[in-house]
């Protein structure tokens, strides 16, 4: 007999291991079982540390919430939370002490308002009855810092209408070495006149008021050069040639004052000062000045010159303010080279003009910037914002980065809001000057 066996596939069951219809995920961590809590209280702070980052000087940084979990079986008894270290005065907590139990959490905030432009860092302590951590530091820090950063530029603009100078020599007897560098230099005044084509007069009066041949009375013949003088070096450099015998009476106010008055404006000094020029007066002396009147009083009379005050520029080329200076050959031993032109400056400041040391061991860049603020130039730029943090000021001049420094670079007055710009930095006609500078933005 034959039997006959019919064998049918199964199609409706998958015989296929799991492993196979499901594979493992090599990237896939598996999470670790927490460990059992053990008998004791086991504290777990977090964070482990506290960072407010930066924060806006004077202002409070977000709160920073910490949380305080007890992962033992026994009560844990949290006994004290306090800030410690030097800067505790610029954070804040606000813990208490508790008793948390297994699993149970405490929470409570940090925090941080700084007062200064540094990084302020001190330490959480958290006392607890934790037998293995029964003192938990956590380190906190956080950083006071400004708001943007401001940025503005400026233009190095000069007057283009007639300019009238003056220049007011001192011709005592201690100015032979500083009449002569200065002559070694007046190719660089008149050079700048010469470069932006300016309607210029130039006049040279000593500080004598002694001699009845000075007196505020225009020096050489002509008494004046101006744009259509042939060789106008040569013919400056001869009236600046004034000598060192002198009064040592120096009296240089006066002597501007006198110059530009009548009766000498229309006799001896007629045409020199024109009506609707810019008019400058150029001081150069190792003495403050004896004149009998104050440098308020000559302010008043110089500005009064033109119905636009602006028009008026007094600039001083003399000894530092105070105490004065020395650098230079003129007076050997212990005897300083210059006395405070105290007096010169104040007329300088009063009217935005310009200040140089007669005792700089270069008088080039002095007379360039002379020529430059009698131009119409301006040294000093008030800024539109106040700068948060001074020390990250940063000025450019045509895109050279310009120092902080008194003598070469720019300095900023706090009083003023302002940067006044000294020696090689004095920008020139058309110079664009570029400054940045951190500002607070306040409070959110």
């Amino acid at each position: 007999m034959i039997v006959s066996l019919l064998l049918l596939a199964c199609t409706d069951y998958n015989l296929t291991s799991p492993s196979q219809v499901e594979g493992k995920d090599p990237e896939r961590e598996e999470e670790e079982p927490e460990p059992d809590p053990g008998p004791d209280p086991d504290i777990k702070v977090s964070p482990s540390a506290v960072d407010f980052g930066d924060v806006l000087r004077d202002c409070a940084g977000q709160p920073v919430t910490v949380t305080i979990t007890n992962k033992g079986k026994a009560k844990l008894r949290v006994a004290d939370i306090a800030l410690s270290g030097d800067a505790v005065s610029k954070f804040s907590e606000n813990g208490d002490a508790v008793e948390l139990e297994l699993d149970q959490s405490y929470e409570f905030q940090v925090r941080f308002e700084p007062s200064a432009y540094v990084t302020y860092e001190v330490q959480l302590d958290i006392l607890s009855n934790d037998p293995d951590e029964g003192e938990v530091a956590v380190p906190v820090l956080g950083t006071g810092t400004s708001g943007g950063i401001y940025e503005e530029s400026f233009e190095q603009t000069y007057i283009e209408e007639p300019i009238d100078v003056l220049w007011v020599l001192d011709n005592s007897g201690s100015m032979d070495e500083s009449l002569g560098r200065l002559g070694d230099q007046l190719d660089l005044f008149i050079g700048a006149f010469l470069t932006l084509g300016l309607d210029y007069h130039i006049g040279v009066v000593t500080t004598d008021m002694d001699s009845a041949s000075q007196s505020g009375k225009l020096q050489g013949t002509p008494t004046y050069i101006d744009s259509s003088t042939p060789d106008p070096v040569g013919k400056f450099e001869a009236r600046a040639s004034v000598g060192s015998g002198g009064s040592g009476d120096e009296r240089g106010l006066d002597a501007a004052q006198t110059a530009l008055s009548e009766p000498l404006a229309s006799t001896e000094n007629a045409g020199f000062l024109r009506a609707d020029s810019t008019l400058s007066v150029i001081v150069l002396s190792d003495e403050n000045d004896a004149s009998s009147q104050a440098a308020g009083k000559f302010t008043t009379w110089f500005e009064g010159l033109r119905t636009d005050p602006d028009k008026t520029t007094f600039n001083a080329f003399v000894g530092d303010r105070g105490f004065g200076c020395s650098g230079g050959d003129i007076w050997a031993g212990d005897f300083i080279e210059a006395v405070g032109g105290d007096k010169y400056i104040d007329v300088a400041d009063n009217t935005d003009g310009f200040f140089a040391s007669i005792c700089s061991d270069d008088f080039s860049a002095p007379v360039t910037n002379m020529a430059r603020s009698s131009a119409g130039m301006k040294s000093t730029f008030a800024l539109t914002e106040t700068p948060s943090d001074v020390s990250r000021l940063e000025v450019v001049v045509d895109g050279q980065d310009c120092p902080s420094d008194a003598i070469d670079g720019y300095t900023y007055d706090a009083t003023a809001n302002s940067i006044t710009f000294h020696g090689t930095w004095y920008p020139d006609a058309n110079a664009i000057i570029e400054v940045a500078y951190p500002v607070d933005e306040g409070c959110n």
